[in-house]
């Protein structure tokens, strides 16, 4: 959603402001998206790591 919205966006600027042509360089946008893709599974994996690894029955046993 997110590189239709670029590109859109993008693309109106080039041809209605800068009154330019317009080209999509899909090897630096499919980067942009697959850094962002990598980057958010690993902050995700980090900070769920640590509740994943504790041992319920050992939290279970302490709430009593």
């Amino acid at each position: 959603m997110a590189l239709s919205a670029g590109i859109a966006g993008a693309w109106a600027v080039n041809i209605y402001v800068f009154e330019t042509s317009y080209v999509v360089i899909w090897p630096n946008a499919l980067a942009v998206i697959s850094g962002g893709i990598l980057t958010t599974l690993l902050a995700g994996l980090i900070f769920a790591w640590r509740p994943l690894a504790a041992r319920p029955a050992r939290i279970l046993r302490a709430r009593e």
